[in-house]
């Protein structure tokens, strides 16, 4: 009775073993399979046969403005939501590196650098808002639209899972974004009055954002994404990559939404 007692014990420990092995197996698989298909060389191919990047560079240039504009409100909640992840990450390579983007969002002490400010000096130099111009006018220029997407975005960072939250926030919204603008700065620098006005424009928000350091910035975000997941289970995976999907679907109808009035008699 006892060697029976023993041998179903045994049993049961080697199936254990075996099915842990296999969820480790699956997660990896499908860890694997959401990198294959979150490369950012897939996103920067597909951002540059978008057609609004090609229709850029021949907008008149109220219309390249109002676009431009409605960015604006997508930089200016993107650091709240990264902080409140940071707030919701366990210690960890990503929740240090995380608090160090929000720092460079912020100025890293100095309100003048911070990225926000320096979107709204590019806007300026463009003629795309006042300089004097109030946070509450320029808050009543955003398009409803805009306004209901970033209000969904900052709910489900808050809400949602925090792997859900990494991969649409972490992912979906810092690295995504870093990619589409690196093809976007391109094809704006060839734009009449951009050329035209170039040496009065400022470009510093740009500089950062379109830049060799915002794309390492998305490199080291992965790999501290994937030191946390590792050993993770499946399910921990596959909120990261519908996390990252929500980000990245909701990137390309922000910009679907601030190109609409403008694309069409452009494309």
């Amino acid at each position: 009775m006892a060697s029976m007692a023993m041998s179903r014990a045994m049993s049961r420990t080697m199936s254990r073993r075996v099915e842990t092995t296999t969820m480790h197996d699956d997660a990896r698989a499908a860890l694997e399979a959401f990198w294959s298909r979150a490369e950012l060389s897939k996103l920067e191919a597909r951002f540059a046969i978008a057609k609004e990047m090609d229709a850029l560079p021949r907008l008149p240039i109220e219309a390249l403005r109002a676009i431009a504009l409605q960015y604006r409100y997508f930089t200016q909640i993107f650091v709240t939501d990264l902080a409140h992840l940071v707030v919701r990450c366990p210690e960890s390579r990503l929740r240090s590196l995380l608090g160090q983007l929000v720092n460079e969002e912020l100025g890293c002490g100095d309100p003048e650098l911070a990225h926000l400010r320096l979107y709204d000096c590019f806007l300026e130099s463009i003629g795309a808002i006042e300089r004097a111009a109030t946070s509450d006018r320029l808050q009543a220029r955003a398009h409803p639209r805009v306004r209901e997407l970033l209000g969904e975005l900052s709910s489900r960072t808050a809400n949602r899972s925090l792997f859900y939250a990494i991969g649409m926030r972490g992912m979906g919204g810092e690295c995504v974004c870093g990619v589409y603008f690196s093809v976007m700065h391109g094809h704006l620098r060839k734009h009449p009055f951009i050329v035209e006005n170039d040496a009065r424009i400022d470009w510093r928000f740009w500089d950062i954002h379109a830049g060799h350091a915002d794309l390492e910035h998305n490199k080291l975000v992965r790999a501290a994404v994937a030191e946390l997941l590792d050993g993770e289970h499946l399910e921990a995976v596959n909120e990261v990559a519908a996390g990252y999907d929500h980000g990245t679907a909701t990137w390309e109808e922000f910009w679907t939404t601030v190109y609409a009035d403008h694309i069409g008699g452009s494309a």
